[in-house]
């Protein structure tokens, strides 16, 4: 997000404030000319807001051509704005399945899809299908549409404000931008990414004067998503407008178009009789004989790499089981966006070259179903990547053709597999038909009884094994133990466990007592957010399905929801420049990532119905981003008629009151003192905003 300025940015041009030559006046016939020029200067600093006064950012800059960029690349013989090459994004997406042709002739098929990527981008484009972000191009629908601004005293601080009027809408083509996994951006760059390590797929944020500062339309017909429950087995097609799936993945029921809906029957690449039918036999092969994969609330938090639609993830909520579904933003259409619209977790991501964004030893279980991924590929870190992020004792498990096929290829691909995993201790817990589960040793016993030498080795006491954000993957196993903590922390099953101080605090600097107190204040705070909505009939017990909490320290915000039975989940983001508490989450039995506020975040727009921002706009200002940058991101994360509760400063609360109606926010609204409690004594205001449902034609 674009750092504090001392003036309003207007793409493509300059910034008008920068200070102009001295003239000597050397003939008074020259007197003339200076008049003019100084005429001039001042048409364009009288644009900006004097360098003198210390402000906050609130300003939005309007994306317009840039005639000189070095980024944006012309045509030969081409200039201007007709001049510039578009490179197609290709549409968004991920892929857990397994192509027809590689079950027919074996192999990881990765090959296969960079191939069948670079051949359907121009396809895509020329079907109308989502096109990422041209740099240079012009982001809004209406040509002469330009951003006004007024300056007024504000906060008291005495700060001055730079207010916008309104905001521009973009244009069609980015009502499912990704601002940073946009691989047409990728390509305007000139970034230098290798695909075979999959880097086209990692973050790449656009540079600050090329980020899109208007409000992303949703598409055409766009209706107000279905309820959970019912969401998990039908959306609105037009929320998605994609049916490529349901074509190519006909014979394995991932999805089916009826009419104005989309209906998800339930199955998948390798279990196209139904995830549930599939969960039963993995449970039951971990010797829970009531097919329940819980283990009795043993196995709580699960990742789920290359999740197609995310429908394993959806089966197993009956269960009190969440799974993190991952994919990458690839050319199978949008599964990702699929399985949020039916109100599932998930997120976007791939295995790469960089860490996944959690700590260690988060999940219970990972899981990988024909996910098309070669696990021995650069000495097996992609398979270590998922061993730093599985608890002591967790399991893995495999579903694919190397695990039961007997032709030399596959045979000689599950013997490498074996030989890999014996040398990171790990030991087959279960192995039937065509999946095989592995554990995770739960001591460092194993490691130290191995052969000097072996590789690979174990990672160093220097190595952070929490760092999870923009971190590259290493090719080392992370103990179970360390030296400093040398005995294995044992987490109560869930939902004991939601409740109960982990032992991990003690490696943060925290004890048990702020743990209880930040749990009993959240457990008031959200008590009186719902009754705000409730009184005001803005909540039913079914209106929230997908919520994130966008700081969330130890995840009381996400308990004490818990708490109250309501049918929600939550993704706890935990702020890098923060302590790195997500581990905590994860031992309490949630789910949730790290994340950068100035930057965006990884998920389609509209994804959420809730976004809760405590001291969100205070540490984004501190760490000197826009505000306002902030504020568009959450605009494109929240689904329409969706709400906002931000907890933050009284000047930063009054700031964004202002803001509701050119955002739309203003659907009903109510602005309030907060209460001091264990873990605040300063003096706060709390927001609560809902977003209201608009298409371009309502507002231009």
């Amino acid at each position: 997000m674009a750092g504090r300025q001392g003036s309003l940015r207007l793409r493509g041009r300059g910034e008008g404030n920068a200070q102009g030559k001295r003239l000597v006046i050397l003939a008074g016939t020259m007197f003339g000319i200076l008049f003019f020029l100084s005429l001039q200067r001042s048409s364009y600093s009288g644009r900006g807001v004097s360098k003198e006064s210390p402000q906050v950012d609130w300003t939005v800059s309007r994306a317009v051509v840039v005639e000189n960029d070095p980024f944006v690349e012309r045509e030969k013989g081409g200039g201007g704005e007709e001049g510039e090459k578009k490179v197609s994004a290709g549409g968004g997406g991920e892929g857990r399945e397994e192509e027809k042709e590689e079950e027919k002739e074996g192999g990881d098929g990765k090959e296969g899809v960079e191939e069948v990527e670079e051949e359907k981008e121009e396809e895509e484009k020329e079907e109308g299908h989502f096109e990422g972000l041209v740099l240079g191009d012009e982001a809004t629908n209406n040509e002469e549409e330009a951003v006004e601004a007024s300056e007024e005293e504000a906060g008291d601080e005495g700060i001055l404000q730079v207010m916008p009027k309104s905001f521009p809408v973009c244009d069609s083509r980015y009502t499912e931008l990704v601002p940073c996994l946009d691989r047409n951006l990728n390509h305007q760059m000139k970034l230098k990414l290798n695909l075979s390590l999959m880097e086209h797929y990692e973050r790449h944020c656009p540079p600050t004067d090329h980020r899109l500062n208007c409000l992303i339309p949703p598409p055409p017909n766009y209706k107000v998503p279905i309820r959970w429950p019912k969401s998990r087995d039908e959306i609105w097609q037009a929320n998605v407008p994609h049916t490529f799936l349901a074509t190519e993945k006909s014979d394995q029921h991932w999805m089916v178009v009826k009419g104005d809906k989309v209906n998800f029957p339930g199955g998948g690449t390798h279990f196209p009789d139904g995830a549930d039918k599939y969960i039963a036999h993995l449970a039951k092969m971990l010797k829970n004989k009531d097919g329940n994969l819980s283990s009795g609330g043993k196995i709580r938090t699960v990742f789920d790499v290359g999740c197609g639609v995310a429908s394993f993830g959806a089966y197993l909520l009956p269960m009190d089981i969440l799974a993190m579904s991952l994919a990458p933003n690839d050319v199978h259409q949008n599964q990702i966006q699929f399985a949020l619209e039916r109100g599932i977790p998930a997120t976007l991501g791939v295995l790469g070259t960089m860490r996944l964004p959690y700590p260690s030893k988060s999940f219970d279980l990972a899981h990988c179903s024909r996910c098309r991924i070669d696990w021995r590929q650069r000495d097996g870190v992609l398979l270590l990547e998922i061993d730093r992020i599985l608890r002591p004792g967790g399991y893995f498990v495999w579903s694919s053709p190397p695990v039961y096929r007997d032709d030399p290829a596959e045979k000689q691909e599950w013997a490498e597999m074996v030989d890999l995993v014996s040398r990171m201790c790990w030991t087959i817990a279960a192995k039937r038909d065509q999946t095989v589960i592995w554990a995770k040793p739960l001591t460092n016993e194993c490691y130290e009884k191995r052969p000097k030498g072996t590789w690979p080795p174990l990672c160093s006491i220097a190595n952070d094994a929490d760092a999870g954000w923009q971190e590259p993957m290493k090719i080392c196993i992370t103990p179970v133990t360390s030296p400093s903590r040398p005995e294995r922390a044992v987490l109560a099953r869930w939902p004991k466990r939601m409740n109960t101080p982990p032992s991990r605090l003690k490696e943060l600097g925290f004890n048990d007592k702020t743990f209880i107190d930040d749990t009993i204040a959240w457990k008031k705070r959200v008590d009186l957010y719902i009754q705000k909505l409730r009184e005001a009939k803005q909540m039913e017990d079914d209106s929230f399905r997908n919520v994130m909490d966008m700081k969330a320290n130890f995840g009381g915000f996400a308990a004490a929801l818990q708490d109250m039975n309501l049918p929600v989940w939550v993704m706890n983001v935990v702020p890098i420049s923060g302590p790195s508490t997500l581990k905590i989450i994860y031992d309490r039995g949630f789910i949730g990532s790290y994340h950068d506020w100035c930057e965006a975040y990884s998920t389609y727009p509209r994804t959420y119905d809730l976004l809760h921002a405590w001291n969100v706009f205070s540490d984004v200002y501190n760490h000197d981003c826009s505000p306002i940058d902030l504020l568009l991101e959450m605009d494109r994360l929240l689904r329409p008629q969706g709400v906002v509760i931000i907890r933050d400063k009284g000047s930063f609360v009054d700031e964004v009151r202002k803001q509701l109606n050119v955002l739309h926010w203003n659907l009903w609204s109510v602005v309030f003192d907060a209460e001091k409690d264990e873990i605040s004594d300063r003096e706060e205001k709390i927001l609560i905003a809902r977003k209201r449902l608009w298409q371009p034609e309502d507002i231009i």
